[in-house]
This record gives structure tokens, C-alpha cells and sequence, in this order.
């Protein structure tokens, strides 16, 4: 039996997935990814497994950081991936673990790269530097002396 499903391309789930970040809607952005799919932050070498997780991992952010927006600066898919640099802005404007909020402006250049099969994320990485991260969060600048 032949199937005859119709799916999104990978740059278009890779388009929904940056508007859903855009809105802040994490419950829609996990949606886009299959129920054990993935996503790695590689800077933090940190896995969200599932939607759930991905899910929560959203929702932490978008909380500290209420303003975010992902800037597109272009992408590309092939048959079943989507890749495309963005730069996020974002004001640190609640405590997220250990990054003590006092209103740091945040402007990250980063890379993300999707897996999909049958309209779903299987597999999400976001590449992006961390010391410029921590920089801008004051987090190395402790005014400690070596």
C-alpha cells in the first residue's frame, strides 16, 4: 500500500519552529517535534529529550528572557534537514539558574540545524558561542582579580 502523505518540508517546520519561538509559545514549538525527539543546546552539552522537556526548556527561557526574538538571517533545507543562522536579542529580566537578572542586553549569533522525518523535528541542534553568552550576562566579569 502506497502512502500518500503530505508533510511539511523541513524549511517550512523550520520557519513555524522560529515564528512559534518568536511568539513565545513553547507548547506550539515542542508540537513540532516528534514525542521522542530532541534538542541539544551544544554549547551547554545539554540534550531535551522529548516534548515535554523541550517544552519546559523553552518555557525557562522565554520567562527570563520575555522579550526574545529570533532575527533570521537566512537558511537552507535539503530533503529532510533545515539549517539557518539567526541572531537572538533578549533582555535577562527574571533569574534563570544561576544568571542573576539586572536587565543585560543579550545579542547572539547562532546556528540551528534541523532533523525531520514525516513532517516532525526527530532531532534539533543549536549551535552558539558561550563566552560571548556569558560576556553579555556578566557572568565572567566578576571583577575578581586572577
Amino acid at each position: 500500500m502506497e502512502n500518500n502523505a503530505s508533510y511539511d518540508s523541513p524549511g517550512t517546520i523550520f520557519k513555524r519552529l522560529h515564528a512559534a519561538y518568536n511568539r513565545h509559545d513553547h507548547a506550539e514549538a515542542a508540537a513540532l517535534y516528534a514525542i521522542d525527539g530532541e534538542h541539544e543546546d551544544i554549547a551547554l552539552s545539554h540534550v531535551a529529550r522529548g516534548r515535554d522537556a523541550v517544552a519546559a526548556g523553552l518555557a525557562r527561557f522565554f520567562t527570563a528572557f520575555p522579550d526574545a526574538h529570533w532575527h533570521a538571517l537566512d537558511d537552507l533545507e535539503t530533503t529532510d534537514r533545515a539549517m539557518g543562522r539567526y541572531v537572538l536579542t533578549a533582555t535577562l529580566q527574571r533569574d534563570m539558574g544561576n544568571l542573576k537578572a539586572a536587565r543585560q542586553r543579550l545579542e547572539l549569533r547562532g546556528v540551528h540545524i534541523l532533523e525531520t522525518a514525516q513532517g516532525l523535528i526527530q532531532r534539533s541542534e543549536d549551535f552558539w558561542d558561550s563566552k560571548t553568552f556569558h560576556n553579555q550576562m556578566n557572568t565572567m566579569n566578576t571583577g575578581a582579580k586572577a
